[in-house]
């Protein structure tokens, strides 16, 4: 057969692998240096990201660089892709947060299975019993090559399993809705990118912006474990040098962390996507052992 072009569907798929195994692994190792550097805020941390992504594509919009969908998503679809979409990156941000980089993988090999019994049952989407065994062999040589990392937190467990299933359901929708109205991946995180800033903003003054429970109270008993307490830390220049530089790394990271994945996803399929994302876990785990060593 011939080899695949840049420019053929296979071409593009392994470009959009390559850009998703770089931009993964760097988002990552970028976002633990913020929520170490004091900002523990995954949905403020998210709210920006989806702000950075619906000004970048007003602009491409205003200068003629990027067309719209011929066939509009509706909005109920909108606001339901764009809702998995942050329940799984500020679900996936908070498991970072709460535990180990090790932990944080591990999670993500359960997606596999989960993604391939919600096709089954609520898409009859099945697959070959070739495929499940080779899929097998890859999450049990993954898995055993990350136990050492593992640091179980029961709360980090919790939110590990939310971030699964919406995970899941997200990256299945991602693919369902390009095929369903014709769309590019770049046009769907364009359609939902409003929502999504929109879900997280809501996400960030709910959860994060105040000090709600009695742990988030100083000695003096001020809030000072709140997005609010961390803006007037910032503005006091008690925060480290160049969060706000890092902070908006992690914005151009996480764009073109969405534009490979919907772009990888839409060429071929969610197992496909999941398959390639574990290329990048050993490099995951070797970030994380040399910034943020489990002491031990």
């Amino acid at each position: 057969s011939p080899p695949a072009t840049l420019g053929s569907p296979m071409g593009a798929a392994t470009w959009y692998a390559i850009g998703n195994v770089l931009s993964s692994v760097a988002i990552v190792l970028v976002n633990k240096r913020v929520f170490a550097a004091g900002f523990h805020f995954p949905f403020t941390l998210s709210f920006f990201h989806f702000c950075f992504t619906v000004v970048f594509y007003r602009l491409l919009l205003a200068c003629n660089l990027f067309e719209l969908p011929s066939s509009p998503m509706p909005e109920a679809d909108k606001f339901k892709v764009a809702f998995a979409g942050v329940a799984s990156i500020g679900f996936m941000n908070v498991s970072l947060s709460l535990n180990s980089v090790g932990f944080y993988q591990v999670t993500k090999l359960t997606i596999v299975p989960v993604t391939l019994l919600i096709n089954f049952y609520m898409y009859t989407v099945s697959t070959t019993h070739k495929v499940k065994l080779s899929l097998l062999i890859l999450l049990a040589g993954v898995g055993i090559a990350t136990v050492s990392d593992v640091d179980l937190r029961p709360l980090g467990l919790a939110f590990g399993v939310l971030a699964v299933l919406s995970t899941a359901m997200f990256q299945i929708w991602q693919g369902t809705k390009q095929k369903e109205y014709g769309m590019s991946g770049t046009q769907l995180q364009y359609s939902v990118s409003f929502y999504q800033a929109l879900s997280s903003c809501g996400l960030s003054l709910a959860v994060e912006s105040f000090c709600l429970a009695p742990q988030q109270l100083d000695g003096r008993g001020e809030c000072s474990d709140s997005t609010m307490a961390f803006l007037s830390q910032w503005r006091a220049g008690r925060v480290p040098d160049g969060i706000v530089g890092t902070i908006l790394a992690t914005c151009f990271l996480a764009l073109l962390v969405n534009w490979c994945s919907f772009g990888l996803i839409g060429k071929t399929s969610p197992i496909t996507f999941q398959v390639v994302g574990h290329a990048k876990t050993c490099l995951v785990l070797i970030g994380g052992d040399v910034f943020f060593p489990v002491a031990g």
